[in-house]
């Protein structure tokens, strides 16, 4: 009994660390957005996405995460960035990280402004993503705590951190 356990446990951790957050197909990676749509909030106004951010993450704070998930049930972190883009800017972003990272237009790390999306290696590929906050924060869904927010000062993630995308 004991040596199956240790291959579905061997086969879920294989799963999660090469699957990611990336796993889920993507058809479309040109956003649709709302600019000036009634409550939603402005892309280039850094101080009101820096606020819709931190609200979203006050709502959300502790759901736990769920490959493929996009619900309070559990998410995954492009399901999350997708889900906070369409509630908080009226931006329709793609479903996968892949597709998420060919939704704008790639900016240097010294650039990055509230709403950009950053990527991260966590496994072969890029295969995470989160909302840049300023001041070194980012939101995102981690695997151990769910929605929560953590600093690119971090010594995992500044190791990681691949690129950032500004969604156009």
């Amino acid at each position: 009994m004991l040596p199956r356990v240790s291959k579905i446990v061997t086969t879920v951790l294989l799963v999660v660390t090469l699957g990611g957050c990336g796993w889920m197909p993507w058809h479309d990676s040109e956003p649709e957005t709302h600019p000036g749509v009634p409550g939603y909030v402005a892309l280039g106004d850094a101080a009101a996405v820096r606020a819709a951010l931190l609200e979203q993450h006050r709502q959300w704070r502790g759901v736990p995460y769920r490959m493929g998930g996009t619900d309070r049930n559990g998410l995954d972190c492009s399901g999350f960035t997708q889900l906070t883009f369409r509630q908080r800017f009226g931006v329709a972003l793609p479903r996968d990280t892949s597709a998420q990272r060919a939704a704008g237009r790639e900016v240097g790390e010294r650039r990055i402004v509230p709403g950009d999306l950053l990527f991260f290696d966590t496994g072969i590929f890029e295969r995470h993503v989160g909302i840049y906050l300023g001041e070194r924060q980012f939101l995102h869904v981690s695997t151990r705590a769910g929605v929560m927010i953590s600093s690119l000062g971090d010594k995992y993630w500044s190791r990681r951190f691949s690129r950032a995308v500004r969604v156009h």
